[in-house]
């Protein structure tokens, strides 16, 4: 396995990873637990930081065409 290559949550799956912390007495799941509860504290301390930025694109936040109805960026 390539570490450099692997997100934080395929190296905390990793079964040789689970291995080294259940030996060292880390639990996962309050592991994973705590990860998460950055990682909200941090993109809300991002969105708070930076109020006007706009929020990326995606398939939730894109807008929904409707059959028959021309977008507001669609010409006549």
């Amino acid at each position: 396995m390539d570490i450099a290559g692997c997100s934080l949550a395929e190296l905390i799956n990793d079964p040789l990873t689970g291995l080294v912390m259940k030996s060292d007495g880390v639990d996962r799941r309050e592991l994973q637990a705590l990860l998460e509860r950055v990682a909200r504290k941090r993109l809300l301390a991002t969105r708070l930081a930076n109020p006007c930025r706009p929020r990326p694109l995606t398939a939730e936040t894109a807008p929904r065409r409707t059959k028959g109805v021309a977008s507001a960026t669609t010409a006549p």
